[in-house]
């Protein structure tokens, strides 16, 4: 397998693998037992007037949890398209012996 296949099928790998870290629905677990949706790290999925209904204090804690899931969800992502473009972008001739 040549360095640039390589870099391709890891690249995808922490594409798809930042993608769904993003794209995974998050809940926090009230004191009754029941979970609360607070939406994905992106925002979809999250009803602010839902949730303040139930607690005014567990929007602060959605937007907590969704800030700490794309302090680490990005970088992945960042990481796979810098491994594809580079990859893609890099010279042929370089990797053939």
């Amino acid at each position: 397998m040549s360095v640039r296949t390589f870099a391709v099928v890891v690249g995808l790998a922490f594409l798809l693998g930042g993608g769904a870290i993003l794209g995974v629905m998050l809940a926090i677990e009230s004191p009754s037992g029941s979970l609360i949706p607070c939406g994905n790290s992106l925002g979809l999925g999250f009803d602010e007037t839902g949730v303040s209904a139930i607690g005014p204090a567990y929007v602060d804690v959605c937007a907590d949890l969704k800030q700490r899931r794309l302090l680490w969800g990005l970088p992945v992502f960042g990481v796979g398209v810098l491994l594809l473009i580079g990859s893609l972008v890099g010279s042929r001739g370089a990797t053939r012996r």
